[in-house]
């Protein structure tokens, strides 16, 4: 059997000389990895997405706390 891998990821490829049933496998667990890095990925993204607004709210909670205390609001 042929063991070729992608080179950065080292997710299985398949090869023209593995039979389908390997194949079959091989397919699936690439699947599986790509899907298991894509939802890494996602929540990596969510959380960043998190701490961004969680520092634009504070911002704005700040300014209307300046505010508030310089009697303008």
């Amino acid at each position: 059997m042929q063991d070729q891998k992608t080179a950065n990821r080292q997710y299985k490829l398949p090869h023209i000389q593995n039979t389908g049933a390997e194949e079959v496998t091989r397919l699936r667990d690439t699947i599986t990895a790509i899907d298991a890095d894509i939802n890494t990925l996602g929540m990596v993204q969510a959380g960043k997405a998190d701490k961004t607004t969680t520092a634009n709210l504070q911002a704005q909670i700040d300014d209307l706390t300046t505010l508030i205390y310089a009697g303008l609001i």
